[in-house]
């Protein structure tokens, strides 16, 4: 089994420290600083990463915004829109009535016109006719038969000429 020699620990516990005063000396410091850089990185990249997500959060919250603003533009532009269509819509219905009534009131206007031409020109006629037919009874004196077929012809006459 094991059995403790005292000089074996002596130069053990010696040893032990020699080498302990030489790792203090020499490897203490490197590892240290080593370990203090490796801190100081992870504690900088870990504010950077909170500086991030921050602005991230930042940005996220100005695209929601100019989103929400753009939808809003896009609902005012669709309802300006769509009044700028019922508008022109109604204008163009006013349009045609007002064109439709004037086109009505022209016709009525020229039936009217047309209808008092017509009756000066059968006036214009009766009294040819009239004139045709005194005459004819100032040439001759009438009998019954005379005057039947005077009437017979004015009719006739008048017939002809309204007919034409």
């Amino acid at each position: 089994m094991f059995q403790a020699e005292p000089g074996l620990i002596i130069w053990t516990f010696i040893s032990f420290t020699i080498l302990l005063i030489l790792l203090w000396k020499v490897a203490y410091k490197p590892i240290t600083k080593a370990l203090k850089n490796r801190e100081d990185s992870i504690r900088d990249s870990l504010e950077e990463a909170k500086k991030t997500r921050e602005s991230a959060e930042a940005l996220l919250e100005d695209y929601k915004k100019q989103l929400a603003q753009a939808r809003e533009e896009a609902q005012k532009i669709l309802a300006e829109g769509k009044m700028m269509g019922e508008n022109i819509k109604k204008e163009v219905i006013q349009k045609a009535h007002e064109e439709s009534n004037q086109i009505v009131k022209r016709a009525q206007e020229e039936i009217e016109f047309q209808k008092e031409k017509a009756l000066m020109e059968l006036k214009e006629r009766l009294a040819d006719l009239s004139i045709m037919a005194a005459s004819k009874v100032i040439e001759k004196t009438l009998d019954k038969k005379d005057h039947e077929q005077l009437l017979d012809e004015y009719i006739s006459k008048v017939g002809e000429k309204y007919e034409s």
